[in-house]
């Protein structure tokens, strides 16, 4: 193999692995720290920053030190990239610290990531002009970076997972550093140096599940059941002293020592208001809890809208969750649809007269949208007359301008709103909102109580009283083309 041809694979060889090192760096922050917007603007920003910087230092490297360089810059990459989710995992019960790990993490690969070029443009300068060279040097990068980006959203990530695809970066870099270290160059200590490296990664990706599902207990405290990672989500389930919590990327979902107090009033609140049973549609919802509750009514057809069918399974099949959920897939009223809920509600054609919204908070760009004034206005729309949308509001207290903006967005869609909390200790103090076609009194529910074992009419006619102090002056509403709900998120309401 020519000399030209192996610097210009390999050249192709970083440009995948390069692109691929700041994907996981940023879905890393995500995954770890939220605010996805925030995380992948930062890490990006300081990517770019640092390859600069690293372009500026090739400068200084003399020509009888380039193909050294080389390989070093990428062994040094295959160890930072392969070993950066297990670096911020150790920093993730602080985040304030694991935000400045992340970003150093950031500039360490940059850095390297920026010696690449300028150095391979002048190894290959010995073999072809300068003008040649720096063009085959950047059209085998760029051609690099197509594949990376398209491996890692539709197999790298749904598929092998954040650890397996910064492993396999890595890998990358040092197949890369191996190219050099036989083809090119005379050093011994490299010979020697490749080997150890790769034989140290193959021993951290055959026990890297072990070790990551160590830090997994130690990050949630409790016994961990089931874990999975889905092609939307990491799913786990854990048990602590006979009590079941699920969490979804981190993110507590329900624990089941007060799940139905949330579950009971976001289902038999609007139900207590129907006149008609004949459709309802839950968006979300895929642990099947709030479909427990729909299914205690005379609904001749519930249709559950998941995106994620790996949840889907979970909640199917798994013996706890059935336990849980009691079997409520299995009802034969039941229509899974496997489905974005947003485009789910646009492309219906159907009429409901209950609509459940059971999704995560806002706290992405794509959850944002279904609390957005488009969505709310379809949702409107695709109710019957007497309809009624009820939705998750995420914790009224401590993100009182979340709730307050989905009450307001509610509210523009045309719908009548009743406000919501209840104390669910596990979570806080959550909130929902009702929207209904028709203005109506509220004061008159009454519950159904053979239904439920937790509310009552009594604790549901206080459920709409909030604080004396409690306000949503100045929050704005939240639309596809300026999602305020984002940011009102990542702010503290204290």
């Amino acid at each position: 193999m020519k000399e030209t041809t192996i610097i210009k694979l390999s050249v192709f060889f970083t440009g995948f692995a390069g692109l691929v090192s700041e994907y996981t760096i940023a879905t890393l922050a995500t995954y770890l720290l939220g605010n996805a917007v925030f995380q992948w603007s930062v890490i990006i920003s300081v990517f770019l920053l640092f390859m600069g910087v690293g372009s500026r230092l090739s400068k200084s490297i003399k020509d009888e030190f380039l193909i050294s360089s080389f390989i070093i810059s990428e062994i040094l990459l295959s160890i930072f990239v392969s070993f950066s989710p297990l670096i911020a995992y150790n920093f993730a019960s602080h985040p304030e610290r694991l935000q400045l790990v992340v970003i150093i993490l950031s500039a360490i690969i940059g850095t390297l990531i920026g010696l690449e070029i300028p150095l391979a443009v002048r190894i290959n300068e010995k073999y072809e002009n300068l003008k040649v060279s720096i063009a085959s040097i950047l059209e085998k990068d760029y051609l690099g970076s197509l594949p990376a980006g398209l491996l890692y959203a539709y197999f790298l990530l749904p598929k092998l997972g954040l650890i397996h695809t910064a492993l396999i970066s890595g890998v990358i870099n040092l197949i890369t550093a191996s190219l050099f270290t036989f083809k090119l160059s005379n050093r011994k200590i490299f010979k020697f140096l490749v080997p150890l490296i790769a034989l140290i990664l193959t021993i951290y990706g055959l026990f890297s599940e072990k070790i990551f599902l160590y830090y997994e207990q130690k990050f949630y405290g409790e016994q961990i059941v089931f874990f999975k990672r889905t092609n939307f989500q990491k799913i786990v389930l854990t048990e602590y002293k006979g009590i079941y919590s699920l969490y979804l990327d981190g993110h507590l979902q329900f624990s089941t020592i007060d799940e139905k107090r949330y579950h009971e009033v976001l289902v038999h609140v609007p139900c207590s208001f129907l006149k008609s049973f004949e459709k309802a549609l839950i968006l979300g919802g895929g642990d099947g809890l709030a479909l427990r509750e729909v299914l205690k009514y005379p609904f001749k057809e519930i249709t559950l809208v998941e995106i994620d069918k790996g949840m889907i399974e979970f909640s199917k099949k798994n013996g706890t969750m059935k336990k849980i959920n009691e079997g409520s897939f299995y009802d034969k009223r039941v229509k899974v649809v496997i489905d974005d809920a947003f485009n789910f509600v646009f492309k219906t054609r159907d009429k409901y007269d209950l609509v459940i919204v059971d999704l995560i908070d806002p706290r992405t760009p794509s959850s944002a949208r279904v609390y957005s004034l488009e969505f709310y206005k379809r949702v409107y729309e695709i109710l019957k007359k007497d309809g009624i949308l009820i939705t998750q509001a995420s914790d009224a207290f401590y993100k009182r301008k979340v709730f307050c903006s989905i009450l307001k967005t509610i509210e523009r869609a045309g719908f009548y709103t009743v406000p919501l909390r209840i104390n669910v200790p596990s979570m806080g103090e959550w909130g929902l909102v009702a929207g209904f076609k028709e203005k109506v009194d509220y004061e008159s529910i009454k519950i159904n109580e053979k239904l439920t074992e937790f509310l009552t009419t009594e604790l549901a006619r206080t459920l709409n009283k909030f604080p004396k102090k409690f306000s949503c002056k100045g929050v704005k509403i939240n639309t596809l083309l300026k999602p305020v709900i984002l940011s009102y998120y990542y702010e503290s309401d204290l």
